[in-house]
């Protein structure tokens, strides 16, 4: 089937299945978050040490949303001390062979912005 011949339905479907991807994942930190926990899981304290430049406030936002789409999951941890531990769940594990073939795309397509830091690079694995 050409191009042309596409019901205009399936290409509405299309556009609106990879807006709402990025919608979520193309915000700041959504990538860099979901890469760090492709290690595994993380309390909210390492991931917060770990992206240099993220507030607390903006990692929280981030964790939020990213568990309201299913992606994360978050468990209270029992103290002393308390704490709370993040990790993929089935669904964001699913994503990340996704997420690691797009961050190879755009090392190889894309001019890298200025200042952007190797370190954090190797940690999230590309």
């Amino acid at each position: 089937m050409s191009l042309a011949d596409r019901p205009a339905e399936q290409v509405r479907e299309c556009d609106e299945r990879l807006s709402r991807a990025f919608a979520l994942l193309g915000k700041r930190w959504s990538g860099v978050i979901l890469g760090l926990l492709l290690q595994g899981p993380a309390r909210f304290a390492v991931l917060a040490r770990t992206i240099p430049g993220i507030s607390e406030r903006m990692l929280s936002d981030r964790l939020a949303e990213l568990s309201a789409a299913g992606l994360v999951a978050r468990t209270v941890l029992d103290g002393p001390p308390l704490g709370v531990v993040y990790e993929l769940t089935e669904s964001g594990r699913a994503l990340g062979p996704g997420l690691l073939k797009l961050g190879e795309w755009a090392d190889e397509y894309m001019a890298p912005k200025p200042g952007r830091s190797p370190r954090l690079r190797a940690r999230i694995g590309r």
